[in-house]
């Protein structure tokens, strides 16, 4: 499965770039993946501390916690926004 590159696009127009040039692709989709690799490893880790079998979303919230990303979720709403 790979990201598209109307995927990266929305992702970048989101972000207020305007126009990448072709050769920009190939480095962000690396980009990503090496950052969600990291992400899912460590909340791996952080699973197995907590004896379970399932990866819950607190481990992945946990994990952006531990690696710097401020997180403020609303549970009554159901939604999170994530800074940095």
């Amino acid at each position: 499965m790979e990201i598209t590159k109307p995927s990266i696009t929305r992702i970048a127009r989101r972000a207020g770039i305007k126009s990448m040039a072709e050769d920009c692709f190939p480095y962000i989709r690396a980009l990503i993946f090496s950052r969600l690799d990291n992400v899912i490893r460590d909340a791996l880790i952080i699973n197995s501390e907590r004896q379970t079998k399932t990866l819950m979303l607190d481990d992945i919230y946990d994990t952006l916690a531990l690696s710097g990303v401020n997180l403020a979720q609303s549970h009554e709403l159901g939604t999170s926004t994530i800074g940095k």
